[in-house]
């Protein structure tokens, strides 16, 4: 079976299932409104899910993969994680391009530990959200308290990323 009909395919499809039959049974015509949004995201969403694909597919052919390897790779270990740390928190965009770019590095060399490294901190430190939404509806003190408070949790989940590995052994990875 091709992978794009893998477990999480049909878990998607039986959530949007369940909520379908929710939004049925409220008899207000929420089903109408739910199929009316849901088309609505895609036309927003879709394009960029595309582009952020596409753009992976090319990263994953021209990334330098010695320079990958040599800087990110398995044996690079807290330089690696640390390298992860500073990059990941300049991907804008959250899910849609942060992950294709994980594919990327890893497709060219990238450890795992840098790569949990650099998406982690993508997600607790991405400078987008704090700069465009954070500060703006919470204030510069509730994001600089959020911020140190989270501090720690990209480099430990680099850490503790490599400490499973070596312990249990390298995943496989789905691609």
């Amino acid at each position: 079976m091709p992978a794009i009909f893998g477990p999480s395919f049909f878990i998607i499809w039986v959530l949007v299932a369940v909520v379908f039959v929710i939004a049925f049974r409220k008899g207000d015509g929420a089903w109408k409104k739910g199929v009316v949004r849901g088309f609505e995201m895609f036309i927003v969403n879709g394009p960029r899910i595309i582009c952020a694909l596409l753009a992976a597919g090319f990263l994953a052919y021209i990334l330098p993969r010695e320079l990958i390897a040599t800087w990110l790779g398995e044996g690079s270990g807290w330089r690696g994680i640390l390298i992860g740390c500073a990059v990941g928190p300049f991907f804008p965009g959250g899910p849609l391009v942060i992950f294709p770019v994980v594919v990327a590095l890893l497709k060219s060399g990238a450890g795992i530990p840098a790569v949990i490294a650099f998406l982690t901190s993508g997600s607790v430190w991405g400078l987008h959200r704090i700069f465009m939404f954070e500060v703006p509806m919470m204030g510069t003190r509730f994001a600089v308290t959020r911020f140190v408070a989270s501090a720690l949790l990209p480099p430990l989940s680099g850490l503790f990323a490599a400490l499973l590995i070596e312990f249990l052994g390298t995943p496989s990875l789905i691609q």
